[in-house]
């Protein structure tokens, strides 16, 4: 049995304003994903010059925070938030849904084809998908260092006490999804786009990838105090998840059948 490591949530003070880890891991991943898309942006089969690339990201990172808020209080905590509409602003206090932040990033991708008709839509979600497991990853290590979304009671060695889920060791369950939805799936996503993929094949192995990771590694995450289990054994993020394992290879199979395309003459991935 391990004990929750002293580790204070505030990284360091700048002046009057206290810079805590979450959102200091957040603004570290958005550079470091930022500095690698423009990288990655100069392979012949992407061809994005380096504004483009700095436009994108401010369009994801706006998507993902409307949606992820809009889904934590549409999936999660809607009775609170009817009796509390006031707080559905209150991003501050916590409470953020992947699912809804991933909506929210396809969404922004959309608009950002729009007024960049240089790229079309799918091929900007195929070039921005692999950078999204940064953000998720260095995000994950933050719930760790904030002592949240914590995994189920466990006599495991590995097991954790921590600070905020009572006397009980429990499973590091944030840890595991920092190496499944941020390490193992980046490390998937970059190998599999490093070559000229169909339209639309990148984004579809994403969906598929990290949904079939969420849904395992929801077995050993406490689920939200508020929701419990909500459909049999299954918790709210499994419930968002299977669709995604669903639709992520029908995805995949479509693109390489050439129904992305313009054209059945063509299937790969390339800058309008």
């Amino acid at each position: 049995m391990l004990h929750f490591p002293d580790i204070n949530t505030v990284g360091f003070p700048l002046g009057p304003i206290t810079i805590h880890w979450y959102g200091l891991l957040e603004i570290i991943s958005f550079v470091i994903a930022t500095i690698w898309l423009v990288r990655r942006g100069r392979m012949a089969h992407w061809n994005w010059r380096k504004e483009q690339v700095i436009d994108l990201e401010f369009y994801v990172a706006a998507g993902a925070i409307v949606g992820g808020r809009v889904g934590y209080v549409l999936w999660y905590n809607l009775p609170y938030y009817l009796d509390n509409p006031v707080k559905m602003l209150a991003i501050w206090d916590g409470g953020m849904s992947f699912h809804g932040g991933l909506l929210g990033v396809v969404i922004a991708c959309w608009i950002f084809a729009r007024m960049h008709r240089q790229h079309a839509f799918l091929p900007t979600l195929d070039f921005i998908a692999p950078a999204v497991p940064i953000g998720l990853g260095l995000g994950r290590l933050a719930n760790f260092i904030n002592d949240q979304l914590f995994g189920r009671v466990s006599d495991l060695p590995w097991a954790m006490v921590f600070p905020a889920g009572g006397p009980q060791p429990r499973q590091p369950s944030q840890i595991y999804e920092f190496l499944l939805e941020g390490v193992l799936l980046f490390l998937i996503l970059a190998l599999y786009s490093r070559k000229p993929r169909p339209a639309g094949a990148v984004g579809g192995l994403f969906v598929f990838v990290y949904g079939l990771f969420r849904f395992i590694v929801e077995y050993t995450r406490q689920p939200d105090i508020q929701l419990g289990f909500v459909f049999g054994p299954y918790t709210m993020g499994q419930v968002l998840s299977i669709p995604m394992i669903l639709l992520g290879p029908v995805v995949i199979w479509w693109a390489y059948k050439g129904g992305f395309s313009e054209s059945p003459d063509v299937p790969v991935t390339t800058a309008d």
